[in-house]
């Protein structure tokens, strides 16, 4: 260690430069691992707020929300609880504002009813709770929102936190609500049940309906499987990046000091000895990159804008960061078979 510190303390600039470079890549890697973590928790936050165990829809649904419509009666006591939700999709928008949304039509009883923020909970016909995302777009409580296609009107009566589903905000309404801008054709039909319940594979159900575990649903939101897979495998190629950058510079740092590895081995140091020097050298720049990293990955997060959705989950980010390190002593492995090839008796001599 003592020999790995104070060649790092002599050469500064040279090794800044890997520390730069495995900078930018944790950094990046830092940054779409957040970035990754929101765009997902924008798909499935409302469906994690809900709390249930499992969704009921129809078998021809595909597990697609909007495409599963049944009789409102049909799995009565079957569950410990369920609650039954209808949706529409909607244009919403105020003098100088508009935006697209997802009506939900629920029962206000329900384990699903939302927790009022700010505000308060709806009580009337086209009345409505919203995600309260769409205040930092200039939407407030009181607002009275014009519906494209229809000459009914919503009045926000408050905000919830965690409503978004498939990435759209959510407006909470009674099902009346629902069915009036959707021309009764929902009247007496849900779109589906959320099931709280340990039990769900137990219940039996007709032919024409399934019973979903939530994560399951999650996974078949449309794009969300396939933007977690694209954003994983990006960081995967970052860390192969990363020990193959590595492992170059320290190769040809290392073919550089040959003379001085010839004479220390001609001192009577061993292979293993310098060997270790350089696995210490690559742990202490890797930790050091790893810090000023994550550092400069809170620093921009704090200034990004409230619409960029980034959320850091600690364990994944622990993850990668002993991930990073460990590619890096894998990159440094490619210079310690140079280091053995040295011989001190052509250095000498």
């Amino acid at each position: 260690m003592f020999l790995a510190w104070k060649e790092l303390i002599y050469s500064k600039l040279k090794f800044s430069l890997i520390i730069g470079v495995l900078v930018l890549i944790g950094y990046l890697l830092f940054l779409i691992s957040g970035l990754s973590n929101g765009l997902m928790n924008m798909n499935r936050e409302a469906i994690d707020t809900w709390g249930g165990d499992a969704i009921v829809m129809t078998e021809e649904s595909n597990q697609n929300l909007a495409q599963s419509v049944m009789d409102s009666d049909e799995i009565t006591n079957k569950f410990k609880e369920v609650a039954p939700i209808k949706n529409t999709a909607v244009i919403a928008s105020t003098d100088d504002r508009k935006q697209n949304a997802l009506l939900f039509g629920i029962d206000t009883d329900t384990f699903i009813a939302p927790k009022v923020s700010e505000g308060q909970a709806f009580n009337e016909d086209f009345e409505v709770v919203a995600d309260d995302t769409l205040k930092e777009k200039g939407f407030k409580v009181g607002d009275t929102l014009d519906l494209a296609g229809t000459d009914d009107n919503l009045k926000i009566t408050g905000f919830t936190v965690g409503a978004k589903y498939n990435a759209a905000p959510i407006l909470y309404a009674n099902n009346h609500t629902v069915d009036r801008l959707t021309n009764d054709r929902m009247k007496d039909k849900v779109n589906a049940f959320v099931v709280k319940d340990p039990d769900f594979k137990d219940v039996d159900l007709n032919s024409d309906l399934q019973v979903v575990d939530t994560e399951s649903f999650i996974k078949k939101l449309p794009g969300y499987t396939e933007q977690k897979l694209t954003l994983d495998f990006m960081s995967y190629f970052l860390f192969a990046i990363s020990a193959f950058i590595i492992g170059i510079f320290l190769y040809v740092i290392t073919i550089q000091k040959a003379p001085i590895y010839g004479l220390l081995k001609a001192q009577g140091l061993s292979n293993g000895f310098l060997a270790k020097s350089v696995l210490y050298q690559t742990l202490i720049l890797s930790v050091i990159a790893v810090v000023i990293s994550l550092g400069l990955t809170l620093l921009t997060a704090h200034f990004l804008p409230p619409v960029v959705p980034i959320i850091f989950k600690w364990q994944l980010i622990a993850l990668y960061a002993a991930t990073l390190i460990i590619t890096a002593l894998l990159g440094g492995l490619f210079s310690i078979r140079s280091i053995q090839k040295v011989d001190p008796l052509k250095t000498i001599g």
